[in-house]
């Protein structure tokens, strides 16, 4: 059975399929994951990049709320630091939507003898730049890790917490003493700009930031970072409706398949290590990076 998104024949069970893989996922690893189903929806099933951005965003949000409400079942919520990252966020968001306009503007490229339109050629670097970085940094954390002989693992250096610029914050419910308020509302503001531009709730960075950056335990970092992409994917939802970026046809298959699988995740997380889920999480990125990467090869070089 086929639906028609922005012209294009879309087969809704396959679209189920990828639904209830991002779900499961998304519970899993506290991800949205729109960084890793927009440019699947681009690459395999020919989806314009504005219209899997939004439509993937509003697909994120229902994945996230029915994810958050098992963590919070588990105490694995910090909604204080939640509320406060998303303030900058959604200004972040807002730049975002205006990149992404700028860059579907823009035409097409040049790229040796090809010409390529610019949203589709840039913005698969910037996924796949990014997908590398995050991919590498957690990938070399967990093999230190796991090459430590200890029965227990020490809770993650708070990197962010060094910076002494007040004034600061602390987060009890996450073991965090005192942070900067800056270095909060920058990385939100960060986080927010690749939300609104690449379509992404934001917990493919958050929760690596949360945990590395403001050294919150990887459960807790979870559960609070599906919060926080819960708001932002909200929020960029309507930004990009507005701007008609939103195909219900595109949204609702894989939003009935992501949120009863995203149930399944987050419960799964409960038998399984932190320092496992960080290296999982960062094994399905490089799947996805992969992709990426063999579709540029295809768009330069034919």
């Amino acid at each position: 059975m086929d639906v028609y998104v922005s012209g294009i024949p879309v087969n809704v069970f396959e679209l189920l399929g990828l639904g209830c893989l991002i779900g499961f996922l998304s519970g899993f690893f506290g991800i949205g994951g729109g960084a890793l189903i927009t440019p699947i929806l681009h690459i395999f099933f020919g989806i314009p990049f504005p219209i899997g951005v939004g439509s993937v965003l509003s697909q994120t949000t229902g994945t996230a709320f029915s994810a958050v409400l098992r963590f919070w079942q588990f105490g694995d919520v910090d909604a204080k630091l939640a509320l406060m990252i998303v303030g900058g966020n959604f200004v972040g968001i807002e730049i975002g939507v205006h990149l992404l306009d700028w860059l579907n503007q823009l035409g097409r490229v040049s790229v040796g003898n090809r010409l390529i339109p610019a949203i589709q050629f840039y913005l698969q670097w910037i996924f796949l730049a990014l997908l590398i970085v995050i991919a590498a940094l957690i990938f070399i954390e967990s093999v230190i890790s796991r090459g430590k002989k200890k029965r227990k693992l020490k809770q993650p250096l708070g990197l962010l917490q060094r910076i002494p610029m007040p004034p600061y914050v602390s987060f009890p419910n996450s073991g965090v003493r005192r942070i900067s308020l800056f270095a909060v509302s920058y990385s939100a503001l960060f986080v927010g700009i690749l939300t609104g531009l690449l379509g992404i709730g934001g917990g493919v960075i958050f929760v690596p930031l949360i945990i590395y950056g403001y050294g919150v335990e990887t459960h807790t970092a979870i559960g609070t970072g599906l919060l926080i992409v819960f708001f932002s994917a909200a929020y960029g939802t309507v930004t990009h409706a507005i701007r008609g970026n939103v195909d219900l046809w595109l949204a609702v298959p894989l939003l009935i398949g992501s949120t009863i699988s995203a149930q399944l995740g987050a419960i799964t997380t409960r038998k399984i290590g932190g320092n496992s889920i960080r290296f999982g999480f960062a094994f399905i990125v490089l799947i996805v990076a992969g992709i990426i990467g063999v579709n540029l090869l295809h768009l330069i070089y034919g």
